[in-house]
């Protein structure tokens, strides 16, 4: 019975593979990145044989060129600075294949259906056609038609106002008017659609050995004299920056390489170091593999050996390695974990494993599994943890149940948080806590003179012999002890005088935690311009016997604009969205004991047990399109109860830098979570910034800055040396 049911599995997922309707990506050159159906401002780069789904949107940046080919063999040609979503993939032979194009210009190569109808969308109107060459330019409130070959018809959303535009013909059409009656073409546009149309790889022409050049294909001049201006760059997640991925730039059919150099300075563990780092990609199908190759050379000439003195070091070098992409019917990615999310997050929500990157390095894992009604995903945080008694892992389950009703179940397994703490002699002892941390015999120096105690003759550093032991094994008699408090009560000057066994992070309690939630989501209206689903969950922590509620909650979507709004209710000893962006820093932290005054590190779980109060309130968040300069995103959270206030703010902006000359990128970020005074230092806070500087075509000069938090004192505050950690990254970046 259970060898039959496996089949049934393999055929299942079998079938699903191969009659999916899917996108292909057939050539790209430049920036171009792809937004998952159902995912909230989570961007990815584009690979070449990129499978693209319903409901994906796609997005070029400057100088940047990508041509799709639809599952009908229709060509979509998607030109520097444009968006547009695949919005609806023929289920059958009558149904309405539909883009939707935000902003930009795209030209259309269709193919011919005798009762498929092809529709093309944008905010102000509607282009109907059934095999034909056409180009559309869309802008703010006008959209502009431009047909090379064949009829369209152009109207309004309504279908009120329409004319048929034929071959060698244009029109404008903009918001609360009719269309313009069809005019000829100008002899520049007719050529400028030409070269476009021409410049089709995949289409064999009469001259095969001339290569396409990497740029993007040119516009139509005449009439358009201006490009439109670019969307601007959607609002990432509040999280910090990672690691410049390598982008491709120009690859062959089924695959390609492509390559990224960086030569600068960065910061590690407080001290400077020069970085050459070498960035090589390649994808073949769904297949991407992705190295991170860097030498950090101090002032002396001498390479960091941190990076390089293992084979678990070797391992890290791999940036990603990836089979497919999320939401496929298989996904799985080896490496960098970013931006990672369960459910409507009330558990995991924007949680990374680079948040310390370059100065800690994690290799993890996601992996999921799509199918028509249900739906598993996996994460892992970091191979070399879990192997080390340690390891983040988390999971969850989807099943649509009735119509569109749709259950989920998530669990989230930390063997142990504090193994976020560095040890790098593999003692236990954290390496703040330890005097001697690259020597795993070693861990305690009463008197601080560099000496440990089991080799100390004088381990309170009085000038006395007080080491009975030490005196024994080098072949003293202990008589030469001459401390007269050691002499008059050993155990009771042991307490006194020396430091006790320091904290061991494998013996250590409360540390494992446990978490597992419910959600059920519904959507409500689902029309082409207007998405509003309303959803529930609810989580609990086992081990702190504390819970949330979220009911209800509200997610809208209007064109490119997302906003979310949820009423909360918590019990003791709960916080919202635990895992999340800084969740590798709060793990563990230190604090001072109050009963011996020493430095300790605290679990996070135990630090629930400081929530001592029923919260109730709610959270907010929106992305903010203005004026298409800037995206703006933010979110806020308010709990409370009596004099007890828990507050979460994130807050991003992305500038669109085409109005900006030779700036490639820029952007800033910040992010506070569940704290209980906004803006005050925290170890749950991280805020920076990126700007990248064009030096000429293909090289750029890249500012990251990224500053976190550590209370390494335990006294509460961040104001300590060394407290304030901050990473800064500047390299010039070539890419070919």
């Amino acid at each position: 019975m259970g060898m039959r049911w496996s089949w049934v599995v393999v055929l299942f997922m079998s079938a699903v593979l191969l009659f999916a309707e899917t996108a292909k990506v057939r050539y790209m050159i430049g920036e171009v990145r792809v937004k998952r159906a159902g995912q909230q401002g989570n961007w990815e780069a584009l690979t070449l044989q990129t499978d693209l789904q319903e409901k994906d949107v796609v997005r070029t940046g400057p100088e940047a060129y990508c041509e799709i080919e639809l599952p009908d063999g229709s060509v979509v040609k998607v030109l520097q600075n444009s968006m547009m979503e695949l919005r609806n993939f023929p289920k059958a032979q009558n149904e309405k294949e539909e883009i939707f194009t935000s902003l930009g210009k795209f030209f259309f190569m269709v193919k011919k259906a005798l009762q498929r109808k092809f529709v093309v969308s944008t905010p102000v109107a509607v282009a109907a056609i059934r095999g034909t060459e056409f180009m559309l330019v869309t802008q703010g409130k006008q959209t502009k038609l431009l047909v090379r070959e064949g009829l369209v018809e152009f109207g309004d959303l309504q279908g009120v106002n329409r004319v048929q535009v034929a071959s060698g013909q244009k029109s404008l059409l903009q918001f609360g008017s009719p269309p313009e009656p069809p005019s000829a073409l100008s002899e520049a546009e007719k050529k400028a659609l030409d070269k476009i149309a021409g410049e089709q790889k995949g289409i064999k022409k009469k001259t095969p050995k001339k290569k396409m050049k990497q740029t993007p294909a040119p516009a139509p001049s005449g009439n358009i004299e201006k490009t439109p201006p670019p969307p601007p760059k959607p609002a990432p997640e509040a999280k910090p920056p990672q690691e410049e991925k390598p982008q491709p730039r120009s690859m062959k059919k089924g695959g390609g390489v492509n390559t990224g150099v960086s030569i600068g300075a960065v910061t590690i563990d407080g001290k400077l170091y020069n970085q050459i780092g070498l960035r090589p990609e390649f994808s073949i199908g769904k297949l991407g593999v992705a190295l991170d190759l860097s030498l950090y050379i101090d002032d002396q000439g001498n390479i960091r050996k941190e990076n390089w003195d293992s084979a678990r070091d070797i391992f890290e070098k791999i940036y990603y390695v990836r089979w497919g992409h999320h939401g496929d019917p298989l996904y799985v990615k080896v490496g960098a974990v970013d931006n990672y999310r369960l459910g409507f997050g009330i558990l995991m929500n924007h949680y990374s494993n680079t948040v310390e990157y370059p100065n800690v390095i994690r290799t993890g894992l996601e992996f999921g599994l799509q199918g028509d009604r249900m739906g598993f995903d996996a994460m892992i945080n970091n191979f070399s943890e879990l192997t080390n008694g340690g390891g983040l892992l988390a999971g969850r389950f989807t099943y649509r149940a009735l119509g569109k009703l749709t259950l989920g179940a998530s669990v989230v397994y930390d063997r142990n948080q504090y193994k976020t703490l560095k040890d790098r002699d593999g003692d236990g002892v954290p390496d703040y806590l330890d005097p001697f941390p690259d020597d795993k015999n070693y861990a305690i120096d009463s008197d601080g003179d560099g000496i440990p105690d089991e080799d100390d003759p004088d381990r309170d550093g009085n000038g006395f012999t007080d080491n009975a032991e030490w005196l024994i094994n080098h072949g003293y008699d202990s008589t030469y002890i001459n401390d007269d408090a050691y002499k008059a009560d050993p155990e009771n000057w042991a307490l006194t005088h020396l430091k006790p066994e320091p904290f061991n992070i494998n013996k250590a309690k409360d540390k494992a935690q446990f978490a597992l939630a419910l959600d059920a989501s519904y959507p409500i209206v689902n029309m082409k311009y207007l998405q509003l689903t309303t959803y529930a969950q609810w989580a609990n922590f086992p081990y702190n016997n504390g819970w949330g509620i979220t009911a209800p909650g509200f997610w809208a979507k209007f064109a490119f604009i997302n906003a979310y709004a949820e009423y909360r209710i918590f019990s003791k000893h709960f916080l919202p969205e635990y895992f999340n962006t800084t969740y590798e820093l709060e793990r563990a932290v230190f604090r001072t004991s109050d009963t011996l005054g020493v430095i300790e590190p605290v679990s996070k779980r135990k630090l629930l047990d400081n929530v001592n109060e029923q919260l109730k309130g709610f959270v907010v968040g929106a992305d903010f399109n203005l004026f298409n300069f800037l995206i703006f995103g933010a979110e806020y959270q308010n709990m409370s109860k009596s004099n007890l206030r828990i507050r979460t703010f994130r807050s991003t902006l992305d500038l669109n830098t085409s109005f900006i000359p030779k700036i490639n990128r820029a952007g800033a970020y910040y992010y506070q979570n569940n704290a209980r005074e906004l803006f005050k230092k925290t170890e749950g806070t991280i805020l920076g910034y990126r700007i990248e500087y064009e030096i000429s075509p293909g090289a750029s000069l890249l500012v990251d800055f990224r500053q976190t938090y550590r209370d390494l004192n335990g006294d509460g505050k961040i104001s300590g040396p060394g407290e304030t950690v901050k990473t800064t990254n500047i390299q010039t970046v070539i890419r070919f």
